[in-house]
């Protein structure tokens, strides 16, 4: 087995392992899987019935993201706070107490197991590497007459990444969403994970101390991406920002678009990732041309 493949297998082994410490206090809250057989009789039926209960709840997501939203907007921290010990079950009266410290972040990262701190490490190399190759530089001419054409490429002054927490432990997105944007030469990252019963997952803890996020905030779901999103007082919670990057479920992906912002990211899935943050001219153009909605940039 090649190192890097030896890597790969033992990251896969440390995030299955985390993933499974953290899952263990939330078990109770986890629905079953249901099995299709399609050699089965009544198979087609069945099948169709799983995909319309489905399709019938996307209207029904998109009101209660709205509703979500819309008390954010209105509320500000009160209503993060809420939904916060609504859904989260975490009892906190003080925003400032929904941020993590960077002790906090390095005390995960130093106690971790010594093989799960080099899978987390191996990873974010790999990812730095592709991405530094990636990395698009501006240019320009100047034109017979003197005129100067050209792109400036440059980075957003400050992202948000959506980290999810609420079933399982993804240390893979921080790394995915926070070292691209790294190497592209974002400032200041902004990261939010849910934490359900205030339980914080170290590896995920870890992948945001390794990949150098500036703060993290214990908070997840629509309300999160709205506190991301909101370019007014009395948020406090999170800083105005200039994009809201990552994975997540329906809720999550709805959030930025009926908040009016912009977003990139996917619906979470294999694979699921943002692949840069370089999008300047694109959200420059979309803003001056009064298309926020238009914004919204899905990766694959």
């Amino acid at each position: 087995m090649s190192p890097a493949a030896g890597a790969s297998t033992e990251l896969s082994s440390a995030m299955s392992s985390a993933s499974a410490e953290a899952a263990g206090a939330k078990s109770a809250f986890m629905p079953a899987v249901r099995r299709l057989d399609s050699s089965e009789p009544g198979f087609d039926a069945k099948l169709s019935a799983v995909l319309a209960w489905e399709d019938s709840q996307d209207a029904a997501i998109e009101r209660a993201v709205a509703d979500i939203v819309a008390d954010v907007r209105a509320r500000g921290d009160a209503a993060v706070l809420e939904y916060t010990r609504r859904f989260d079950r975490v009892q906190v009266s003080d925003p400032a107490a929904l941020e993590l410290p960077q002790a906090a972040l390095q005390a995960a990262l130093d106690g971790l197991p010594a093989a799960q701190r080099q899978a987390l490490e191996a990873a974010a190399d790999r990812v730095r590497t592709y991405h530094t190759h990636q990395r698009a530089q501006s240019w320009s001419y100047v034109e017979a007459d003197g005129t100067r054409l050209g792109q400036k490429i440059g980075p957003i002054e400050r992202v948000g990444l959506y980290v999810p927490g609420g079933k399982a432990a993804y240390p893979s997105s921080v790394l995915m969403n926070a070292l691209p944007a790294k190497v592209a030469g974002v400032p200041q990252l902004i990261m939010v994970c849910p934490t359900p019963d205030g339980v914080r997952n170290p590896m995920v803890l870890a992948a945001a101390a390794i990949a150098g996020v500036d703060r993290v905030f214990t908070i997840g779901g629509a309300q999160a991406v709205a506190a991301l999103a909101l370019h007014r007082e009395p948020l406090v919670v999170c800083p105005v920002l200039g994009l809201a990057a990552g994975v997540g479920q329906h809720g999550i992906s709805v959030a930025p678009e009926r908040e009016g912002g912009a977003s990139a990211g996917l619906a979470i899935g294999p694979g699921a990732t943002i692949h840069g943050c370089l999008y300047v001219v694109l959200l420059f153009l979309c803003e001056w041309h009064s298309l926020r909605g238009v914004a919204r940039t899905i990766l694959a």
